[in-house]
């Protein structure tokens, strides 16, 4: 059977309960990876009991629990393909996942990095495809994804050379680290999404994106790395919208976690960064920010009560502008 040139690279700690599906996944792929890093990061479970199974089939590597960013850069390291795939390990994939992807990437060799659409999991059955699978492609310029993420992390394919170039993932990033890769890639090379549903993602109760002070820290981070490295190339107004966005962002985030007082600080420095209208593509409502004020301000009053439901519906922390899903104190 012919294999892809292609790595996948598996960091997880303690998920022994979604660990073999994400494995199960990558292996049963209709054009096989050529090979399967899964890298431990100190999981306490028995996440290396139940990959004993697969001894001969992946290179299983554990480490001390030193978080995902330097469990994904052990598991590039341990490759040898040139293509990388990453994979969390509670996500799965549709099992042309590589096959498609990798179809795209020969056709465009300035292309550097590819993402896909996802689809909730678990299901009963993985989603059909259209029949030219390959041809719903979206270029994502540096300028986009400053603005908004719009890929997941275990949706990436990514050339070994431009992992390389790059330096990999931050280790001193505990989250976001993956944002801040892909704005890296997007300054050397061409990145895209190939918008049909290959990614099986499972919003996992307590992932980092639940956790608002620390996304928010992450968050104020990477502009400020752009900042000192002058990535803007004199783009003021695209710095001030990036600002903006993320603490309407980060708005959000507080108002979900019932810190009305910090929802409404946070949207009056988005406001005062950038006070011109957003685009209908940045934001799901119209005048999405002073509704926000206004609703806040009430809570804040106790003037109107609390959405009850926000708890309940399990919705991330953060919003499509800045995807965060990485799982807490190491790998996912």
């Amino acid at each position: 059977m012919n294999r892809a040139p292609v790595s996948v690279v598996i960091p997880t700690y303690n998920r022994a309960d979604t660990i073999e599906d994400a494995v199960d996944s990558a292996l049963a792929q209709t054009l096989p990876p050529a090979q399967v890093v899964v890298v431990d990061d100190g999981s306490q479970d028995d996440t290396s009991e139940r990959l004993r199974k697969y001894s001969g089939r992946i290179l299983y590597h554990r480490q001390p629990n030193s978080g995902i960013s330097i469990a994904r850069n052990n598991g590039a390291r341990l490759s040898t393909e040139p293509f990388i795939a990453l994979l969390d390990s509670d996500d799965v994939w549709h099992p042309r996942k590589l096959e498609l992807q990798l179809e795209v990437m020969e056709r465009r060799p300035q292309l550097g990095m590819l993402g896909t659409a996802e689809f909730d999991w678990p299901a009963a059955t993985f989603p059909s495809l259209p029949v030219d699978a390959t041809g719903p492609l979206v270029a994502l310029s540096w300028e986009h994804l400053v603005l908004r993420t719009s890929l997941l992390t275990s949706s990436i394919l990514i050339r070994r050379s431009i992992f390389d170039q790059i330096g990999g993932f931050d280790p001193a990033m505990l989250r976001c680290e993956d944002r801040d890769l892909f704005l890296r890639v997007a300054e050397v090379a061409q990145v895209a999404l190939l918008k049909v549903s290959l990614l099986g993602y499972r919003d996992t109760p307590g992932s980092a994106s639940k956790q608002v002070a620390s996304c928010e820290a992450a968050m104020r981070r990477i502009l400020t790395l752009l900042d000192e490295r002058e990535a803007w190339r004199g783009r003021w107004l695209l710095r001030r919208k990036a600002y903006s966005l993320m603490h309407q962002t980060c708005c959000d985030a507080q108002a979900r976690a019932g810190n009305h007082a910090g929802a409404v600080k946070r949207v009056i420095l988005s406001m005062a960064y950038y006070p011109l209208p957003y685009r209908r593509e940045d934001v799901r409502l119209r005048f999405d920010r002073p509704k926000r004020l206004a609703v806040n301000l009430l809570r804040l009053l106790h003037l109107k009560a609390p959405d009850r439901g926000v708890a309940a519906r399990s919705q991330p922390a953060t919003n499509a502008l800045w995807s965060i899903r990485d799982g807490i104190g190491g790998a996912a």
